[in-house]
């Protein structure tokens, strides 16, 4: 079962989306283009109650200035998908920031990236929420896309980004949640196909394969 039919089954009050600036909708040519506005259509008459911030990475692990980044996902998750008791589905979509991050090896890496993403989905399990979760793989960039970026998010390689990949997936495993195959989806597509101008940001036709893999989400 798919998560789009699973969602019709569930009864969910609305949704709530937790990522970074792609799930903010950035480059995006209008909000409704951008993959959790095309969610708002397909559930129709339930609120999406969106909770990315840009920038932002999933661990709060310490960066190169030995300090963890400000707004990371495990500091923030209580507050955005555990603020009261709820019947939302709840997507994320995390993973590319981390994933992109060279800067500070030893502190920012693979394992923290699980280590808190873990902590994240345990308290979300233990809340009731396991069959209410789908987490996507980290959205796919150009090639060159890993050479551009603020200071730290630069000269990653592909292995080095896809080991994200496989960390969610194992995550979805693990815990028995969906998985959106998101970053698969993208990278089937020609090199830069489905970025906009600046490289970093899906463009529409990104966006649009992003809410797909979240709609043909499998539990794994």
């Amino acid at each position: 079962m798919t998560f789009r039919e699973h969602l019709k089954s569930l009864g969910i009050s609305g949704t709530r989306v937790f990522g970074d600036s792609i799930t903010a909708g950035f480059n995006a040519t209008r909000s409704e283009c951008a993959w959790p506005g095309l969610l708002a259509e397909t559930v129709d008459g339930f609120p999406i109650r969106n909770h990315a911030i840009p920038g932002t990475v999933l661990q709060g692990s310490r960066l190169a200035d030995g300090k963890p980044r400000p707004d990371n996902g495990v500091d923030r998750f209580d507050a955005a998908l555990l603020d009261r008791p709820h019947q939302d589905a709840i997507l994320i979509l995390y993973g590319y920031n981390d994933a992109r991050y060279t800067a500070a090896p030893e502190t920012m890496n693979v394992a923290g990236f699980v280590r808190d993403y873990t902590r994240i989905l345990e308290a979300l399990v233990a809340a009731g929420h396991r069959g209410r979760i789908a987490i996507g793989s980290p959205p796919s960039l150009p090639d060159a896309g890993l050479s551009v970026g603020s200071a730290g998010f630069t000269g990653q390689t592909r292995e080095g980004f896809e080991a994200y990949v496989g960390a969610v997936k194992e995550l979805a495993e693990r815990f028995s949640v969906f998985y959106a195959p998101v970053y698969e989806s993208m990278i089937v597509f020609g090199d830069g196909a489905l970025a906009s101008p600046d490289i970093t940001h899906p463009n529409d036709e990104g966006h649009r394969v992003i809410f797909e893999a979240f709609l043909k989400a499998e539990s794994l």
